[in-house]
């Protein structure tokens, strides 16, 4: 215990000569997070590993100009490219440890003090003193620096924990409590044109409940710490289309009623952003109809927003309009009144769910990967009439 101690201050102590200190350094004391953190987007947000980054970037035109400006958010622990960036000089992705395991480390999100707004795309400050990183305990803004010490009660039997013995933990910094810690990279993106290629359009009522931590990070059983034990932990995988969407179901009600002897559908969007918000997915609600030991499937519906430059869709670097969009939106309903005809007993599914890239777009990308192209569940309820 002493020696592995011992081997994760001198870990540290290396890492604060750097900018960030390597994820796998906190896996020491977050084994559950780390492993989470493996498999998430965050890890996987480089070009090294995201099949959709790369075709996109693959067919961009800042490739030839030796420019990765998608770096700042992409790969933002890589300092030596985005250092290059902010000089005006040549700057690629390479193939290194930090694009492969860390391209959004732990190090740099917690590391973030303050959001700097912008018309193109927001930039995050970042707090330069060494091991010292912020966090929200039990969803609020409370004491500000937490040290570590130890407590004891009842002849030593009883004893407590908290705080890190390898670095100040702030707990002060509102970004984490209300969620606005992701909207660094994740509220809007224009292109050259000033074109919204993205954009969240967050509608908020009450920040502390319902932010982007609260949807995509819920509290899951396990402890955060093996020095501090606790019964949940917020989950690093970052729910999302990519990692356990099932996470997100509570984001959506479905409704179906018999109206004129035909059906309806209402979708009802919780959340304060609007559903399939990336540019490149497609939303869709497929219907299934049981009836007299026959399945009959209807046209699926589908959501949308499709970029466009002079009438004709094009990529988001050239787009400065929207073709057509059927979009759902922030705290919103849905209504679709089909032409189904329904009869009692019918036994009506409905799925709804998502590509993470409309098939048509990932034909021209050259993407085949299935896990991307795939139809993916997000929520299935079954109504009986």
């Amino acid at each position: 215990m002493i020696r592995s101690l011992l081997l994760l201050v001198a870990a540290l102590s290396l890492g604060a000569s750097q900018k960030f200190v390597a994820s796998k350094v906190c896996a020491k004391c977050h084994p559950v997070i780390y492993k989470e953190y493996m498999g998430s987007m965050h890890r996987n947000s480089s070009v090294a590993n995201d099949p959709v980054h790369r075709a996109v970037w693959d067919k961009h035109p800042l490739k030839k100009k030796e420019k990765y400006n998608c770096g700042v958010c992409h790969t933002p622990s890589d300092t030596a490219l985005t250092e290059a960036l902010a000089k005006g000089e040549p700057a690629l992705p390479e193939d290194n440890e930090i694009q492969k395991n860390e391209p959004i480390g732990c190090a740099y999100c917690h590391r973030i003090q303050s959001i700097r707004t912008h018309a193109r795309q927001n930039l995050n400050i970042l707090n330069e003193t060494p091991k010292y990183y912020y966090a929200a305990k039990d969803g609020k803004s409370q004491e500000e620096k937490v040290e570590f010490h130890k407590t004891s009660s009842f002849f030593g039997l009883n004893r407590k924990t908290s705080g890190s013995p390898f670095h100040t933990i702030d707990y002060s910094n509102k970004l984490f409590s209300t969620g606005h810690i992701c909207l660094g990279c994740h509220d809007h993106k224009q292109n050259k044109h000033g074109f919204a290629i993205c954009s969240m359009n967050i509608k908020e009522n009450d920040p502390e409940k319902h932010n982007c931590i609260a949807c995509h990070m819920p509290q899951i059983p396990g402890s955060y710490s093996t020095i501090v034990k606790s019964e949940t932990h917020a989950y690093h995988g970052f729910a999302g289309p990519h990692v356990r969407p099932e996470l997100l179901r509570h984001a959506v009600s479905l409704e179906a009623k018999n109206v004129d002897g035909k059906l309806r559908v209402k979708i009802v969007n919780h959340s304060i952003h609007k559903l399939f918000t990336h540019p490149l997915r497609l939303g869709q609600l497929r219907i299934e109809i049981r009836r007299g030991g026959k399945t009959i499937e209807a046209k699926p519906v589908n959501f949308f927003t499709l970029l466009g430059h002079e009438g004709k869709p094009a990529m988001p670097w050239v787009a400065d309009e929207v073709l057509k969009t059927n979009a759902i939106d922030a705290s919103s309903e849905k209504v679709i009144d089909t032409d189904i005809p329904l009869e009692k007993g019918d036994h009506v599914t409905l799925t709804l769910g998502f590509h993470i890239v409309n098939p048509k777009a990932a034909a021209k990308l050259g993407i085949d990967d299935k896990e991307i192209t795939d139809f993916k569940v997000l929520k299935s309820e079954t109504f009986l009439f």
